[in-house]
């Protein structure tokens, strides 16, 4: 199926999904000897028949092959990694079978990979390409109408897998992620933000699918709607599982489902199905209501939403002038230089928390060091600034290679700065801010320099705006940089760049502009005066973004300055005249108090600052002499409760939860030795995946939060017998054992886990965690206590320790 034809047929009518797969197999018994349920594609695909066969007669439009969990990362969990091409072609070739007397449509199924990209988890971003590139090939080889991208919660690796799928498969690709009912993934991506990545790497639909039932899923599902001009489909569960007498149940019904999924069909969705717990009767009733319906139009708008992880914001619709922070670059700064030559990035972060508190919209990097590897710089400074703030970023640099890594390591949508008018530099440049879905900045200056007129400017912004019309990047999404040029080396230029503005909102009225403000004052004194009259003049004539110093007073207006910069003073005798002498500023605000090495170290854990920590940990023994248990409990260990506070208070996501813990696990690392002399021990816990689970994610945050309270973490893995758990605990001599499953049915191991520690005389306690759990399952299997997330986990453990 081609996009044109899709976009068509969606364009038509309602299109209808399939339900649940995962649920349905276990429901019917299917995977009782399997591994992988992927691997019934080769062993027994009748089961898999049986199932979608059930769905094409229950009035599915798009039957969705077997191929969720087929990628080489998650099938080496079975032995599978050598069959990701075979079982992913089986699995389109057994659904084609019966969908072609049915007219219905077959898709290609691709879910997360099984492991966090970093630095959330170990996998790289170029890594978690292959993988998905990997399937989307033999999808394509399979010869699938579609693909369908589910279950994602991180948003980069939703935007590894949209690039992967848009290099190597030919047909549309249908992007969904898995939010809470408060409008986040548990990695902390909001809505917008979802809309603005999925959008701008080019899927050709998005949606929601899984998390929870279609009454919570709604409100998300019309935020998506009145966001966007794409298709959009709408995958809810049957509500959240619970176990009933042994037994997993969703608690949705039939009717409540389709209850939902018809108010969602009148919000603009095009594609219903169902996710887990969801039956062919439930697709039946969905398909008796909606079959050949006509879509509700959405009438698509101009936009520029521009995205960190977590928010995002509409710079088309913005309203008033947006600003950029400058700060983060290291030209003329020799203290900044330095640290970024040893790879301490602190200044990074804190100029980055410091110009959002000031009022900067986004964040420009620009990382250019002489001798240094501008490549590495800019992907770290950008990890760094997008967990300390949720501030978009404005990657600015000259190097593909290092534009490249910047736009790979940045979790939102950025702005791309820059590209020029030269022809070879936008054949390199424009395809980047295409692939990785990027806002471009187009800078007017081409082969021959600086152009000395108005039409010339406008002439070289009509090439850039070409080729990135050419290349897919809509009209709204340019930006367009007129030239700050030195008022004191060029004079007449800026009337220039004023006029050029001007113009360009009345060819182009939906091309941004942007300016770097500061350049114009260069050479002359009192440069603030300077830069915030031009500021205002620049604002007057159509200036849509301002990079700058957001710490400086940009409410001036001076009329000697506006003569300067207008050209009606010449060689700016009469400004020189009367702010040559000292600058004329705005008053300087009182010096912040230098924070104690306690109050220091307190911030590095808040701000997860792993370069400065050390240092402040040696101040502090050496220098202060404070006994490294004072140090653990009157500071390190405050800091991470009020990281925990931040945490459920919605303040920090998952990301600032790990950048505190590694630091605070550096802090402990470095009283260890001398906590141990003093008789502190936080404690030894095991943590561990119970049998037949594979999924270790959740644990492996567990295990990090852990070690970063100062516990000793003994991690035994994933897919762990009760006998292995029980034995190891003993041995060991624990007093907490954490056990994880993510599985409805595999939670049931955790009751053998109990019973064995029961048999063998065992005195831990026993605390258990993962999405299915609740406190009543743990109740219910006398297990001690239960972790709803890893910053709860931390005090559970504690609590545990402290009653024995």
């Amino acid at each position: 199926m081609t996009r044109v034809e899709f976009n068509k047929i969606i364009s038509e009518r309602t299109l209808i999904l399939d339900g649940a797969m995962g649920t349905e197999l276990q429901k019917r018994g299917f995977l009782f000897d399997v591994g992988a349920p992927e691997e019934l594609n080769l062993r027994f695909p009748e089961r898999i028949q049986e199932v979608q066969l059930d769905y094409l007669r229950a009035g599915s439009d798009i039957i969705i092959a077997n191929t969720f969990g087929a990628n080489r990362h998650k099938l080496a969990d079975y032995g599978l990694a050598e069959k990701v091409e075979e079982l992913n072609i089986a699995g389109v070739r057994i659904a084609r079978e019966i969908a072609v007397p049915f007219g219905a449509c077959v898709a290609g199924d691709m879910g997360p990979i099984g492991a966090y990209i970093s630095p959330l988890g170990p996998i790289s971003f170029d890594e978690a390409y292959k993988l998905f590139a990997e399937q989307a090939k033999a999808l394509q080889k399979a010869g699938s109408d579609l693909i369908f991208i589910e279950t994602m919660a991180e948003i980069r690796e939703m935007k590894a897998a949209i690039i992967a799928c848009r290099d190597n498969f030919g047909g549309p690709v249908i992007a969904q992620m898995t939010f809470t009912p408060d409008g986040n993934t548990v990695t902390g991506t909001g809505v917008l933000a979802f809309i603005a990545v999925a959008e701008a790497c080019g899927a050709d639909a998005i949606g929601v699918n899984c998390s929870a039932g279609p009454k919570d899923l709604l409100p998300i599902i019309k935020t998506i709607c009145a966001n966007t001009s794409l298709p959009v489909s709408f995958k809810p569960n049957a509500g959240l599982p619970t176990l009933v007498n042994r037994e997993t149940v969703f608690p949705g019904t039939c009717e409540d489902f389709v209850a939902f999924s018809l108010k969602a069909q009148a919000l603009g969705v095009n594609m219903i199905g169902g996710c887990c717990g969801t039956t062919p009767e439930f697709i039946k009733s969905l398909s008796a209501q909606l079959k050949d319906k006509p879509p509700i139009k959405r009438a698509a708008k101009n936009k520029l939403f521009l995205a960190s992880r977590s928010k995002a914001f509409d710079a088309h619709n913005f309203g008033r002038l947006i600003i950029i922070g400058e700060r983060i670059n290291p030209t003329n700064r020799k203290k900044f230089q330095e640290e970024l030559s040893a790879g301490n990035f602190a200044s990074v972060r804190r100029e980055a928390k410091e110009q959002v508190k000031a009022g900067a919209l986004v964040l420009d990097l620009n990382l250019g060091l002489p001798g240094a590897d501008e490549t590495a710089l800019i992907a770290r400074a950008v990890q760094e600034v997008q967990e300390a703030v949720s501030a978009p970023l404005c990657i600015d640099s000259s190097s593909p290679g290092a534009i490249e890594a910047g736009l790979k390591a940045c979790a939102g949508k950025p702005i791309l700065n820059s590209v020029s008018g030269e022809i070879e530099k936008l054949k390199i440049i424009v395809p980047l801010a295409k692939r990785y879905g990027a806002a471009l900045v187009g800078l007017a200056v081409n082969e021959r320099g600086i152009p000395q007129n108005t039409e010339q400017r406008l002439a070289i912004a009509e090439r850039i705006i070409r080729a990135a019309i050419a290349a897919g990047i809509p009209e709204c999404e340019i930006i367009i940089d007129y030239l700050t040029l030195a008022v004191s080396a060029m004079p007449g230029q800026v009337n220039q760049t004023l006029e050029a503005m001007r113009q360009s909102k009345k060819r182009w009225p939906n091309v941004k502009t942007i300016l770097g403000i500061s350049n114009i004052s260069f050479g002359m004194p009192s440069r603030q005066i300077l830069n915030s009259t031009f500021l205002k003049m620049a604002r007057d004539a159509g200036l849509d973004f301002a990079i700058l110093n957001p710490h400086e007073d940009w409410e001036i207006f001076d009329d000697k300055a506006a003569a300067v910069l207008l050209d009606k003073d010449p060689n700016g005798a009469q400004y020189i005249a009367a702010y040559g002498g000292a600058p004329k500023k705005a008053a300087a605000s009182a010096p912040s108090r230098t924070l104690t090495h306690q109050e220091s170290l307190y911030a590095d854990i808040i701000q997860g600052n792993r370069e400065d920590i050390g240092t402040d940990i040696n101040s502090l023994l050496l220098i202060d002499a404070i006994h490294p248990l004072e140090i653990a409990n009157s500071i390190l260990l405050p800091a991470l409760n009020e990281v925990g506070i931040k945490f459920n208070n919605k303040e920090y996501f998952l990301p600032q939860v790990i950048l505190a813990a590694e630091a605070a696990q550096i802090a402990f690392s470095k009283i260890k030795s001398r906590l141990t002399n003093s008789g502190f021990s936080a404690g030894k816990v095991i943590l561990a995946t119970v049998k037949g689970d594979v999924h270790d994610i959740g644990k492996n945050i567990v295990a990090a939060v852990l070690e970063s309270h100062g516990f000793e973490v003994i991690d035994l893995g994933k897919n762990i017998s009760a006998e292995v758990i029980v034995k190891k605990a003993i041995e060991q001599n624990v007093p907490v054992v954490g056990l994880s499953a993510l599985m409805t049915t595999t939670m049931l191991e955790m009751e053998g886990v109990v019973k064995q520690r029961t048999a063998q005389g065992g005195k831990f306690k026993i605390m258990l965690g993962g999405a299915p759990l609740t406190e009543k399952f743990t109740r219910e299997i006398s297990a001690d206590a239960y972790a709803k997330d890893a910053v709860e986990a931390a005090a559970v453990v504690k609590r545990l320790i402290n009653n024995q």
